[in-house]
Protein backbone atom coordinates (compact mmCIF):
# COMPACT_ATOMS: atom_id res chain seq x y z
CA UNK A 1 0.00 0.00 0.00
CA UNK A 2 1.25 3.22 -0.92
CA UNK A 3 1.54 5.66 1.91
CA UNK A 4 2.14 9.33 1.16
CA UNK A 5 4.28 11.45 3.88
CA UNK A 6 3.38 14.60 3.09
CA UNK A 7 5.76 17.18 4.89
CA UNK A 8 7.24 14.85 7.48
CA UNK A 9 10.75 14.00 8.92
CA UNK A 10 12.48 11.41 7.35
CA UNK A 11 12.52 9.27 10.77
CA UNK A 12 9.28 8.43 9.89
CA UNK A 13 10.27 6.22 7.42
CA UNK A 14 11.77 3.34 9.90
CA UNK A 15 8.61 3.72 12.03
CA UNK A 16 6.02 3.21 9.34
CA UNK A 17 7.83 -0.19 7.66
CA UNK A 18 8.49 -1.70 10.76
CA UNK A 19 6.07 -4.44 11.01
CA UNK A 20 3.75 -2.95 8.88
CA UNK A 21 2.15 -3.68 5.19
CA UNK A 22 3.63 -0.58 3.61
CA UNK A 23 4.99 -1.49 0.57
CA UNK A 24 5.68 1.95 -0.50
CA UNK A 25 6.25 5.48 0.68
CA UNK A 26 6.75 8.73 -0.91
CA UNK A 27 8.28 11.97 0.90
CA UNK A 28 6.71 15.31 -0.43
CA UNK A 29 8.22 18.23 0.72
CA UNK A 30 5.98 20.60 -1.12
CA UNK A 31 2.21 21.02 -1.56
CA UNK A 32 3.28 20.81 -5.23
CA UNK A 33 4.89 17.31 -5.05
CA UNK A 34 1.79 16.15 -3.08
CA UNK A 35 -0.37 17.54 -5.61
CA UNK A 36 1.53 15.53 -8.37
CA UNK A 37 1.56 12.36 -6.20
CA UNK A 38 -2.02 12.64 -5.67
CA UNK A 39 -2.83 13.17 -9.55
CA UNK A 40 -0.11 9.84 -10.39
CA UNK A 41 -0.86 7.82 -7.83
CA UNK A 42 -3.30 5.84 -5.99
CA UNK A 43 -2.33 6.90 -2.07
CA UNK A 44 -3.73 5.17 0.96
CA UNK A 45 -2.81 7.32 3.66
CA UNK A 46 -1.35 11.00 4.26
CA UNK A 47 0.69 11.76 7.05
CA UNK A 48 0.51 15.97 6.72
CA UNK A 49 2.82 17.40 9.02
CA UNK A 50 1.61 21.11 10.06
CA UNK A 51 5.35 22.05 11.63
CA UNK A 52 6.28 22.94 8.32
CA UNK A 53 3.37 24.68 7.17
CA UNK A 54 0.98 25.70 10.29
CA UNK A 55 -2.63 26.20 9.46
CA UNK A 56 -1.89 26.81 5.61
CA UNK A 57 -1.59 22.73 5.46
CA UNK A 58 -5.28 22.80 5.73
CA UNK A 59 -5.25 24.07 2.16
CA UNK A 60 -4.79 20.08 0.94
CA UNK A 61 -7.40 19.29 3.42
CA UNK A 62 -9.88 21.83 1.65
CA UNK A 63 -8.23 20.71 -2.20
CA UNK A 64 -8.45 17.09 -1.13
CA UNK A 65 -12.06 16.54 0.56
CA UNK A 66 -12.22 12.93 -0.43
CA UNK A 67 -8.95 12.32 1.34
CA UNK A 68 -9.70 13.88 4.69
CA UNK A 69 -10.63 10.31 6.13
CA UNK A 70 -7.30 8.79 5.18
CA UNK A 71 -5.01 11.78 6.32
CA UNK A 72 -3.08 11.65 9.55
CA UNK A 73 -2.46 15.25 11.24
CA UNK A 74 0.71 15.93 12.97
CA UNK A 75 2.00 18.73 14.73
CA UNK A 76 3.75 20.25 17.84
CA UNK A 77 0.99 21.81 18.97
CA UNK A 78 -2.50 20.52 20.15
CA UNK A 79 -4.06 23.72 19.13
CA UNK A 80 -5.16 22.84 15.55
CA UNK A 81 -6.63 19.47 17.05
CA UNK A 82 -10.03 20.65 17.23
CA UNK A 83 -10.18 21.78 13.49
CA UNK A 84 -8.17 18.86 11.84
CA UNK A 85 -11.14 16.83 13.78
CA UNK A 86 -13.70 19.21 11.81
CA UNK A 87 -12.30 18.23 8.64
CA UNK A 88 -13.02 14.70 9.81
CA UNK A 89 -9.09 13.40 9.55
CA UNK A 90 -8.31 9.84 10.49
CA UNK A 91 -5.79 10.86 14.15
CA UNK A 92 -3.99 13.91 15.37
CA UNK A 93 -0.69 13.67 16.59
CA UNK A 94 1.13 15.68 18.52
CA UNK A 95 5.22 15.54 18.91
CA UNK A 96 6.99 14.02 19.95
CA UNK A 97 5.39 10.75 19.13
CA UNK A 98 6.24 7.27 20.53
CA UNK A 99 6.53 4.49 18.37
CA UNK A 100 3.95 2.66 19.94
CA UNK A 101 1.56 5.66 19.66
CA UNK A 102 2.24 5.74 15.84
CA UNK A 103 1.73 2.07 15.75
CA UNK A 104 -1.76 2.25 16.84
CA UNK A 105 -2.66 4.90 14.96
CA UNK A 106 -1.65 2.82 11.50
CA UNK A 107 -3.69 0.12 13.52
CA UNK A 108 -6.48 1.24 13.32
CA UNK A 109 -6.28 2.33 9.95
CA UNK A 110 -5.68 -0.76 8.50
CA UNK A 111 -8.80 -1.79 10.54
CA UNK A 112 -10.96 0.84 9.42
CA UNK A 113 -9.28 0.46 5.70
CA UNK A 114 -10.29 -3.61 6.12
CA UNK A 115 -13.65 -2.85 7.39
CA UNK A 116 -14.55 -0.34 4.80
CA UNK A 117 -13.68 -2.69 2.35
CA UNK A 118 -16.69 -4.87 3.56
CA UNK A 119 -19.43 -2.01 4.11
CA UNK A 120 -18.75 0.02 0.47
CA UNK A 121 -20.71 -2.99 -0.86
CA UNK A 122 -23.66 -1.37 1.04
CA UNK A 123 -25.62 1.78 -0.08
CA UNK A 124 -25.87 2.71 3.28
CA UNK A 125 -22.52 3.16 5.30
CA UNK A 126 -22.77 4.49 9.36
CA UNK A 127 -19.39 4.94 10.69
CA UNK A 128 -18.99 2.38 13.73
CA UNK A 129 -18.47 5.88 15.77
CA UNK A 130 -22.17 6.29 14.88
CA UNK A 131 -23.67 2.80 14.90
CA UNK A 132 -25.36 3.11 18.34
CA UNK A 133 -26.68 7.02 17.57
CA UNK A 134 -30.49 7.35 16.41
CA UNK A 135 -29.36 8.98 13.02
CA UNK A 136 -33.30 10.71 12.36
CA UNK A 137 -33.16 11.70 16.38
CA UNK A 138 -30.04 13.41 15.63
CA UNK A 139 -30.72 15.04 12.85
CA UNK A 140 -33.70 16.51 14.24
CA UNK A 141 -32.24 17.72 17.54
CA UNK A 142 -29.66 19.42 15.28
CA UNK A 143 -32.29 20.89 12.61
CA UNK A 144 -34.17 22.12 16.37
CA UNK A 145 -30.68 23.71 17.65
CA UNK A 146 -29.67 25.78 14.17
CA UNK A 147 -33.27 26.53 12.67
CA UNK A 148 -35.10 27.03 15.53
CA UNK A 149 -33.03 27.82 18.33
CA UNK A 150 -30.46 29.09 15.99
CA UNK A 151 -26.95 28.33 18.16
CA UNK A 152 -25.05 29.50 15.35
CA UNK A 153 -25.50 33.31 16.35
CA UNK A 154 -23.07 32.10 19.63
CA UNK A 155 -20.21 33.20 18.66
CA UNK A 156 -17.98 31.20 20.88
CA UNK A 157 -20.33 28.19 19.23
CA UNK A 158 -17.58 25.57 18.87
CA UNK A 159 -17.59 21.81 17.61
CA UNK A 160 -17.54 20.59 21.47
CA UNK A 161 -19.69 22.79 22.74
CA UNK A 162 -22.60 22.10 19.95
CA UNK A 163 -22.12 18.22 20.54
CA UNK A 164 -22.37 18.37 24.14
CA UNK A 165 -25.80 20.31 23.12
CA UNK A 166 -26.28 16.68 20.95
CA UNK A 167 -24.53 13.88 23.92
CA UNK A 168 -22.43 13.26 21.32
CA UNK A 169 -18.66 13.37 21.48
CA UNK A 170 -16.81 15.73 19.40
CA UNK A 171 -15.72 12.94 17.03
CA UNK A 172 -19.15 11.56 16.67
CA UNK A 173 -20.81 15.07 15.74
CA UNK A 174 -17.69 15.38 13.14
CA UNK A 175 -18.04 12.37 11.91
CA UNK A 176 -21.68 12.74 11.09
CA UNK A 177 -21.60 16.28 9.44
CA UNK A 178 -18.82 14.77 6.91
CA UNK A 179 -21.31 11.50 6.31
CA UNK A 180 -24.54 13.02 6.34
CA UNK A 181 -23.87 16.24 5.47
CA UNK A 182 -20.83 16.23 3.49
CA UNK A 183 -19.56 19.22 5.40
CA UNK A 184 -16.70 19.95 7.68
CA UNK A 185 -18.16 21.71 11.51
CA UNK A 186 -16.78 25.32 9.87
CA UNK A 187 -18.74 25.03 6.51
CA UNK A 188 -21.79 23.77 8.03
CA UNK A 189 -21.51 26.55 10.60
CA UNK A 190 -20.77 29.14 7.82
CA UNK A 191 -24.25 28.03 5.60
CA UNK A 192 -26.12 28.67 8.43
CA UNK A 193 -24.93 32.38 9.39
CA UNK A 194 -24.47 32.99 5.57
CA UNK A 195 -27.98 32.42 5.03
CA UNK A 196 -29.20 34.19 7.71
CA UNK A 197 -26.89 37.36 6.78
CA UNK A 198 -28.49 37.09 3.34
CA UNK A 199 -32.03 37.31 5.07
CA UNK A 200 -30.87 40.24 6.78
CA UNK A 201 -29.27 42.12 3.70
CA UNK A 202 -32.19 41.81 1.99
CA UNK A 203 -35.02 42.30 4.66
CA UNK A 204 -33.42 45.29 6.81
CA UNK A 205 -31.61 47.22 4.36
CA UNK A 206 -31.32 49.92 6.90
CA UNK A 207 -29.00 48.17 8.94
CA UNK A 208 -25.10 48.28 8.84
CA UNK A 209 -23.42 45.28 7.48
CA UNK A 210 -21.12 45.19 10.59
CA UNK A 211 -24.04 44.56 12.50
CA UNK A 212 -25.67 41.79 10.74
CA UNK A 213 -22.06 40.32 10.60
CA UNK A 214 -21.78 40.00 14.49
CA UNK A 215 -25.37 39.33 14.69
CA UNK A 216 -24.97 35.77 12.76
CA UNK A 217 -22.48 34.85 15.03
CA UNK A 218 -18.95 36.16 13.66
CA UNK A 219 -16.35 37.43 16.24
CA UNK A 220 -14.66 39.34 13.46
CA UNK A 221 -15.88 41.33 9.96
CA UNK A 222 -13.11 40.09 8.51
CA UNK A 223 -14.25 36.75 8.77
CA UNK A 224 -17.64 37.26 8.27
CA UNK A 225 -16.76 38.80 4.81
CA UNK A 226 -14.63 36.30 3.84
CA UNK A 227 -16.71 33.83 4.78
CA UNK A 228 -19.55 35.81 2.82
CA UNK A 229 -17.65 36.03 -0.45
CA UNK A 230 -16.52 32.58 -0.28
CA UNK A 231 -20.23 31.24 -0.14
CA UNK A 232 -21.41 33.61 -2.59
CA UNK A 233 -18.24 34.73 -5.04
CA UNK A 234 -19.68 38.16 -4.15
CA UNK A 235 -19.27 40.95 -1.45
CA UNK A 236 -22.07 40.94 1.39
CA UNK A 237 -22.36 44.98 -0.17
CA UNK A 238 -22.44 43.65 -3.37
CA UNK A 239 -25.25 40.97 -2.34
CA UNK A 240 -27.08 44.13 -0.90
CA UNK A 241 -27.17 46.23 -3.77
CA UNK A 242 -27.91 43.69 -6.27
CA UNK A 243 -30.92 42.69 -4.06
CA UNK A 244 -31.63 46.30 -3.93
CA UNK A 245 -32.02 47.36 -7.68
CA UNK A 246 -33.16 43.54 -8.17
CA UNK A 247 -36.50 44.57 -5.85
CA UNK A 248 -36.78 47.82 -7.61
CA UNK A 249 -36.89 46.79 -10.83
CA UNK A 250 -39.76 44.13 -9.72
CA UNK A 251 -41.74 46.85 -8.24
CA UNK A 252 -41.63 48.77 -11.75
CA UNK A 253 -42.01 45.88 -14.06
CA UNK A 254 -45.64 45.13 -11.63
CA UNK A 255 -48.76 46.27 -13.43
CA UNK A 256 -50.89 48.96 -11.95
CA UNK A 257 -54.77 49.30 -10.85
CA UNK A 258 -56.33 51.79 -12.33
CA UNK A 259 -60.02 52.61 -10.65
CA UNK A 260 -62.25 54.39 -13.50
CA UNK A 261 -64.73 57.20 -12.23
Amino acid sequence: MPVNLSFCCTYWLNLLILGSSIIEIMHATSFELAYRYHKQLRIDLFILDLSLFGADGFHFLEKFPNERSNTIIVSAYNDLAIRAFEYGVLDYLTKPISEERLRLSLQRFFIRSNRKGKLNTSPIRIKTRLSKVDIHKLDVRLTDLMEVKKVYQNENLSLKSLAEELDLHPRQLSEFLNEKKHKTFTSFLHNYRIKEAKYLLERYPEKKISDIGFEVGYKSLSNFYDAFKKELKITASEYRQKNFISTISSNIAEPKNYINV
